[in-house]
This record gives structure tokens, C-alpha cells and sequence, in this order.
């Protein structure tokens, strides 16, 4: 074992913690493994020129700054002289971000080295890429994984690893034409959810032959086996996830495919499984009664419309009634239960309740929210493409799809600053950067919706070690309404960013004109309140913080009217991974797992003591499975009034816990008005975290 492994693990081998052996072993780390392994270089000048001739960093990023700019973003992180505190965050960097040699034997890049790469390779001016460098070294944001680890490279990945996909509609060419789009996402890392609910039942009738189509899990095994064909030249594995309508007939038997009994066959092994679930759909469970699912080419044949083209709620009643439509009688909730089973056993299917996301839906005239990501938190309408046959593709209809552009706020740190405004701004900014940069044009619906609407998501992580810091419970009264009034103030600077790029550039994504933003609805509830703290504890939590007040926002609402918003979206909060141990934070606004937190990887284990863990903040990390989870809800809940697209929610239950337990929290969160639900994480049972968009 490794020296400052050793070290480490020694943090839990007495009766009590102690920390001081994860600074033991990140100095053992630091001063054994990473300095006597860094490529030295006899100045900056030659650490470039043989970088960029090796092939590892891009020229054309330095060929934009004078020599003297690129000079000054350098020694502004030095000079801000970071240190990494604790052995984890050490560890994932140089094991996972800093660029190594091809035989992986010695480091090219520093930490400093990495980030005033990044600054400069994500800002347009030298000014801009000092602001960024020390934003990013002190870490009062992230960028997403993606970003962070390829910015600057040279033949390299893309800048983001998460899509969205609704081109699947109910024919062959579209089908292939949707396998061959996954493949080209899934070999570069790209993380995609697929909208499958248009596709025939198993059982539906083709060319007037009856009985013979095969259903979702046709397609879904065959994007399950591509998957894990196209894996990153197997640098990763490749990750999806489906998303099917509960109404669909082949709901309940994709649901199966995710259970641990299933056969071998019919198992979905790399495939996620998401639900979307309508308003109709959780009246009838909550009332006990039937529902129907239905058969989507018997229903087009009726009606001449899609499946994801109908409105679940208003048009049930009457599509239930009529009996050329082909359609199956189930309990309500018995779907529920399996449902709630299902995520027992393996942690899906994800949960999108679908009303919830198309009333907080800003811009209905671009179109509904169908479906969501590997990881729940990207909520945007979508648009199917129309694809035609070889020699007939300039009849192609391209639609919308989406690629995620993510970046989260470090809440410590984005408060230590003394300024919210400015750290959200230049977060804003470095996400516009990326999509500006992002062309995926193997996708065109990809490219399209991000060169049209340039939607971005700025998310947090970091709200349990920030709240076990000052001493407050999470889920409690004051967490909550801590969560209320920070949140409301990210919103608000993000939202006066992406108005002014748009006012000083001119560009204004397509749908502004007829969207809730430019009719002021979407900002109804600033105008109505101020989102202040009241309680003296959060106010000490803001102090030399100027937070926006309902005049603000009438103001911001007159500009934004008048010169648009450049970003369809702003907000999302992802479920953060192993960015989160660089930035020293606990993950995303969930709450902790475990106080320290040990992990296993090639029969080595690690562990990481939560921030600022000690006698006095020990109470205030109570553990995720130890907790009612209505707290959690409550706080996501809490967190959802200000973000315009999703959060990516994990349930934590105990493994003896009940089928109703888990209906009774999905009820609930229907009920507080969450968006989505990811995993439900059973304890002692290990899920693997999302890898296509975790940041």
C-alpha cells in the first residue's frame, strides 16, 4: 500500500476521526508522488512551446493573447497560492484532470497550470481570462468535468458530455438515424437520455400485419448494446438513459428490464430507465383508481398525433373513452409499486413529473418538456426530426435536442468571495463561452438548439458543508430559508448577465418573442416579495452581500423586455461528482452519505472526512439515510422556485425500508412540486454515478 494511502486510511482507525492523517497523507502525497513526477520546465515560455508541440495544448488559444496577458493570467494563480485540502481532492485531480504523459508515468500540467489554461481557452480577452483564473483557482465556481479537463487541448474531447435526444419517432430511418447519433455521442463520452415514447408497443400491428412489432425494448436493447460498443475507445463506459411515458403500453415491461429476477435476454445492463408520469397519472394513484396505457400507432391512426404531442391531463378522459383507440386497463397504483419496487432493487427508473415541468416552463410557444437527462436535472422542450431515405435527405426536418453546458457554484467559497453577483457573473460568462465554442454537428438537432437557444446550467454544490460549517441543521427552518434567499439571488444575477450579453452582442436566443420572459410572467414572484433572510442566522450568512430586492427585479424585467435574454436557460443544479473533492465541498445540495466517506477503487480504499469535520460540526453532518427524506425534498423544493430547469434529487432510504415508504415520498415530492427524483439509493447497496454530465 502506498504510503499516503495508508495514511489516509488511518483517519478511521482509532474510536474517533482524525483528520490530521488526511493532511499527513496529502502532503505524503503531494511531496512522494505528484512534485518528484511534474515535468519541469525552465520557464513558462518552454512549458508552452513543448506542450503545444507535444500536441497537448491548442496553439490558437495563445495565438489570441499577447505574450505579457497570457504571462499575467499565470502568475495571477500562482500568486493566489492554493493549496488542496484534503488527500482526495489532491488525488482525483492529478489522477483525473492534470495531464499526464502517454504512459501515464509523469504530470505535464500543475494545478495552476490546468486552470490559467482553462481562463484563457474560456475568455475572449485578457481582462476576462484574469477575472476567470481567479475565480476558477479559488474556486468559487466549477465548470463541469468536461470543460475543466479538455479546455485548452488540443485534440481532445468536447467541452460537454450530456444530451438529449428526441429524434426516436415511430419509424426505421428514424430509428437507425438515432442509433447512429448516440454511437457518435457515446465514443466521444457523452452522456444521452432518448425519448422513446412515440415508438409502437410490442404487439402493434406494421405494414396491416397485426401482432408483430417488438416495442420499446427493441430499441432499447439495441441502444443498450451500443452503449457499451461505443465506450470511449474503453477510456469509459458509455452511458444512456430512456425516458418513457408511464401511459405507454410498454411501460410496465421496460420497467422489468431493471429488475434484478429479469432474464439475462431482456436485462437492460448499461441502459438508465427515467419515467415520465402526467398529472392524470398521479390524480388516479392518489385516488386508487384505474388507468389506462395505450397503444401510440393505434392512437396516431385515431387521432393522427403523437404520442408525446398529447396532452396527458386535459385529453385523457376523452381518448380513454373512445374505443377505436387501443388501450389496457391497470391499477394506478400497482404501477406505482412497481415503480417503487424497481427503484428498490436497482435504483430506477428516474422520475420526471411532467406537469410540474411544462407550468414552470418559460418558453411553451418553443415547445414542451418531454423528457429529461442521465441525471435529471435538464429540463428544455424538445422537437423530433424528420429523416427520409438515402437520396432524400434534403426533405430532413431538423428539430431541437439538447446539449447540457454546466457549471456549479462552490456555496462556500461563492460567499467567502463578499461578492454573489460578481462570481455568478463570471460563471454565466464562462458558460456562454461554451456553448459559443460547441458545434456538434454529427447532431444536427444538437447543434441547432445550442446555436438557437444557447441554453446554459449554473448549479451549486457544496449546501451540507456549508450549513454544517455554521452550525445550522439540514432541512431545518433556517437551512431552508437560507437555500430560499440564495437561490433567488443566483437567479437574479444570471438572469442580468445573460440580459446584458444579449443587449451589448445582439444575440437573443429564438423564442424569446412569446416567451413568459418577455411577458414578465416568469418573474411574477420577485415582483410580488423580496427574498430576504429574516432570521438573524442567515443574516449573518449575507452579511456584506447587497441581495436583489423586488425593485431590482422590476428593473431587471424592464431590461430584459427591452433587450432580451441571450439564454433559453440558466439554472440547473447537476448532481456533482468528484469535481466536488477538488472543490472541497459536499456534493451538489444534497445531504452527505457518510461523515467520511470511504470508496473502494482497484482494491485500494480511500476516504474523505467531510469539510470542517470536528467535534463541534460532527451533530450537523447527520447522514443522508439517517434522515426523514421530506427534508430533502423540502429543501430541493425550497431550491426549485428559482431554478428554470431541474435538481437532480436522490432519495436515500434504509434497505429495510418499504414499497409504501417510497410511494409515500413520491407522493410527496409530487406534492412540495418537484420536477424530477433521480436514483432512490438504498444503503449498503452501491450505485454508480452518473457519468455522462456529473460536474
Amino acid at each position: 500500500m502506498d504510503p499516503w494511502t495508508e495514511l489516509n486510511n488511518r483517519v478511521l482507525s482509532g474510536t474517533a476521526v482524525d483528520t490530521s492523517f488526511d493532511q499527513a497523507a496529502l502532503e505524503s502525497y503531494l511531496s512522494q508522488k505528484v512534485r518528484p513526477n511534474m515535468v519541469a520546465f525552465p520557464s513558462l515560455q518552454a512549458r508552452i512551446d513543448a506542450l503545444v508541440a507535444r500536441g497537448v495544448w491548442d496553439a490558437g488559444v495563445f495565438a489570441r493573447y499577447a505574450p505579457q496577458e497570457v504571462q499575467a493570467v499565470f502568475a495571477r494563480a500562482e500568486a493566489l497560492g492554493f493549496q488542496f485540502r484534503s488527500f482526495m481532492g489532491a488525488h482525483k485531480f492529478y489522477s483525473e484532470y492534470a495531464t499526464m504523459t502517454p504512459d501515464r508515468t509523469a504530470w505535464l500540467e500543475r494545478y495552476e497550470d490546468r486552470l490559467s489554461v482553462t481562463a484563457l481557452a474560456r475568455s475572449d480577452s485578457g481582462a476576462g481570462a484574469l477575472e476567470l483564473v481567479e475565480h476558477l483557482v479559488t474556486q468559487t465556481f466549477t465548470p463541469a468535468t468536461p470543460t475543466l479537463m479538455n479546455s485548452g487541448k488540443a485534440n481532445t474531447g468536447r467541452l460537454v458530455s450530456c444530451f438529449l435526444l428526441q429524434d426516436c419517432t415511430d419509424n426505421l430511418d428514424s430509428i437507425t438515424k438515432t442509433l447512429a447519433f448516440v454511437a457518435e455521442l457515446s465514443k466521444g463520452g457523452g452522456g444521452i437520455g432518448v425519448e422513446l415514447s412515440n415508438l409502437r408497443a410490442r404487439g402493434e400491428s406494421l405494414r396491416g400485419l397485426q401482432n408483430v412489432t417488438k416495442g420499446v425494448m427493441g430499441v432499447a436493447k439495441m441502444l443498450d448494446h451500443m452503449l457499451r460498443y461505443a465506450d470511449q475507445a474503453g477510456q469509459r463506459p458509455g452511458a444512456g438513459a430512456i425516458y418513457l411515458n408511464v401511459l405507454h403500453a410498454d411501460f410496465l415491461d421496460t420497467l422489468n428490464a431493471k429488475k434484478i429476477a429479469t432474464d439475462e435476454d431482456a436485462r437492460l445492463k448499461t441502459l438508465s430507465v427515467g419515467a415520465t408520469i402526467p398529472d392524470i397519472f398521479m390524480i388516479k394513484a392518489r385516488a386508487g383508481e384505474d388507468i389506462y396505457q395505450f397503444y401510440p400507432h393505434s392512437l396516431f391512426q385515431e387521432t393522427g398525433r403523437e404520442f408525446t404531442d398529447i396532452d396527458w391531463t386535459r385529453e385523457y378522459e376523452a381518448l380513454a373513452a373512445n374505443p377505436r383507440i387501443r388501450k389496457k386497463r391497470v391499477s394506478a397504483r400497482r404501477v406505482l409499486e412497481e415503480i417503487a419496487v424497481t427503484q428498490g432493487e436497482s435504483g430506477y427508473p428516474y422520475l420526471l413529473f411532467e406537469g410540474h415541468a411544462n407550468r414552470a416552463n418559460p418558453i411553451p410557444n418553443v415547445g414542451t418538456i418531454k423528457m429529461s437527462n442521465l441525471c435529471s436535472e435538464i429540463l428544455q422542450p424538445t422537437r423530433p426530426s424528420t429523416f427520409y431515405p438515402y437520396g432524400q435527405e434534403h426533405r430532413d426536418q431538423v428539430g431541437l435536442d439538447v446539449s447540457c453546458n454546466l457549471a456549479s457554484l462552490v456555496i462556500e467559497q461563492s460567499l467567502a468571495s463578499g461578492d454573489l453577483g460578481r462570481v455568478v457573473r463570471a460563471a454565466v460568462r464562462l458558460l456562454d463561452n461554451v456553448a459559443r465554442s460547441t458545434a456538434i454537428h454529427e447532431v444536427p438537432a444538437v447543434k441547432r438548439a445550442n446555436d438557437e437557444m444557447r441554453s446554459v446550467g449554473l448549479g451549486a454544490m457544496g449546501l451540507h458543508s456549508f450549513l454544517a460549517k455554521n452550525e445550522l441543521v439540514y432541512g431545518s427552518p433556517e437551512a431552508l430559508e437560507f437555500v430560499d434567499v440564495y437561490f433567488a439571488a443566483v437567479h437574479y444575477h444570471a438572469r442580468r448577465t445573460s440580459m446584458e450579453i444579449a443587449r451589448d452582442t445582439g444575440f437573443v436566443f429564438s423564442g424569446f418573442e412569446g416567451s413568459r420572459y418577455q411577458s414578465g410572467e416568469h418573474f411574477a414572484q420577485y415582483l410580488q416579495q423580496d427574498f430576504a433572510p429574516r432570521t438573524p442566522e442567515v443574516q449573518a450568512l449575507f452579511a456584506g452581500h447587497t441581495l436583489p430586492t423586488r425593485q431590482d427585479w422590476a428593473g431587471l424585467v424592464a431590461d430584459i423586455q427591452q433587450h432580451g435574454l441571450a439564454h433559453s436557460f440558466v439554472m440547473a443544479i447537476a448532481p456533482t461528482g468528484s469535481i466536488s473533492y477538488v472543490s472541497h465541498a459536499s456534493a451538489s445540495i444534497m445531504p452527505v452519505t457518510e461523515r467520511v466517506e470511504t470508496r473502494t477503487s482497484n482494491k485500494a480504499r480511500t476516504v474523505y472526512p467531510m469539510p470542517h469535520l470536528n467535534e463541534r460540526t460532527e451533530w450537523f453532518y447527520e447522514e443522508a439515510y439517517d434522515m426523514d427524506q421530506r427534508r430533502v425534498i423540502d429543501t430541493v423544493a425550497t431550491a426549485q422556485k428559482h431554478v428554470d430547469q431541474g435538481i437532480s434529487c436522490t432519495l436515500f432510504v434504509p434497505s429495510t425500508a418499504s414499497t409504501r415508504t417510497l410511494q409515500r415520498y413520491y407522493l410527496y415530492a409530487y406534492a412540495r412540486g418537484l420536477k424530477t427524483l433521480y436514483y432512490t439509493r438504498l444503503k449498503k447497496v452501491s450505485v454508480e454515478n452518473c457519468a455522462g454530465c456529473a460536474v
